[in-house]
């Protein structure tokens, strides 16, 4: 009696199903998303904290150095130097006389990062 009404009832549930995937398909790739921020997030704040142990590191090696050709005081500190909140030891040196290769190595550590640096410097 009447054909189309029917051909048009049968067709509403394609565009349920059609709505659904796309809900779910932009969902899957949000959570992509704030994967990906997550963990570049995480990895820029590890790549910052290297670097100032690095630079930690490189600052009392060359407190260390300064001290050596008489312009500073390595020794006279009661603990040891905070750079940028990480502590720095020196681990160990040879320092020699003029003309003679010196080496110095020290690490910065601050929880669990640890940087460890070796220099070979001449006076």
């Amino acid at each position: 009696m009447y054909p189309e009404q029917t051909h048009i009832i049968n067709e509403r549930g394609i565009g349920l199903l059609g709505a659904i995937f796309v809900i779910v398909i932009l969902a899957l790739f949000g959570l992509l998303i704030a994967r990906y921020t997550q963990t570049t997030s995480v990895s820029s704040a590890e790549d910052y904290l290297w670097a100032q142990a690095l630079y930690s590191t490189e600052s009392g090696i060359r407190l260390r150095m300064l001290e050596h050709d008489g312009g500073g005081n390595w020794s006279g500190w009661t603990g040891y130097p905070v750079v940028q909140n990480f502590s720095v030891s020196e681990v160990s040196s040879s320092l020699q006389s003029l003309g003679n290769p010196s080496y110095i190595r020290a690490k910065a550590f601050q929880n669990q990062i640890v940087r460890e640096m070796e220099v070979k410097y001449i006076k």
